[in-house]
């Protein structure tokens, strides 16, 4: 094999690594889901707000992505479910927000994000909070309630009976 054939050989190989190498698709989207302090407690039936942060560097023009949301008790069972158009060049951040319905369990829940383009993009994120029931906290301040008037009656009573004696 003379030189000239080696040379061959390496120009072919280094054309067929660019070709190859321009054929992956490698996507530099960055997508995070943030859930902010005030947010980790969420009542059933009030809106829960939420941060998410694209970054995509490699954007060149404006590009529409698709969001959606979707919260999940911690069976995986479906609580509620949001989609959203928004624009973005290299990054955006905004905060977004899904109401939980007043149905929804006690307990750990999550949120996924996932975005999508119109080609064969698609990325997705989680984060968890928790859900309270509105209901139960009611019931513990009826209770404090009742107690607390029935103790108020009862010293007033106490009091009554002694001056009387």
């Amino acid at each position: 094999m003379g030189e000239t054939d080696k040379m061959k050989n390496r120009y072919c190989f280094a054309i067929m690594f660019m070709v190859l190498f321009s054929l992956i698709n490698v996507s530099a989207l960055s997508l995070v889901v943030h859930v902010p302090e005030k947010y980790t407690d969420v009542v059933a039936g009030e809106r829960f707000y939420f941060e998410v942060e694209i970054k995509y560097p490699e954007n060149p023009k404006r590009k529409d992505l698709r969001m959606e949301y979707e919260i999940l008790d911690q069976d995986g069972n479906l609580v509620s479910q949001a989609k959203a158009l928004k624009a973005i060049e290299t990054q955006v951040s905004f905060i977004d927000f899904i109401v939980i319905p007043e149905s929804a369990k006690d307990g750990l829940h999550i949120i996924n994000v996932r975005v999508k383009d119109y080609d064969v993009f698609s990325e997705e994120v989680s984060s968890s909070f928790y859900v309270k029931n509105a209901g139960s906290n009611n019931i513990i301040i009826y209770l404090i309630i009742i107690i607390g008037a029935t103790l108020l009656i009862g010293v007033l009573l106490a009091v009554s009976i002694i001056l009387k004696k």
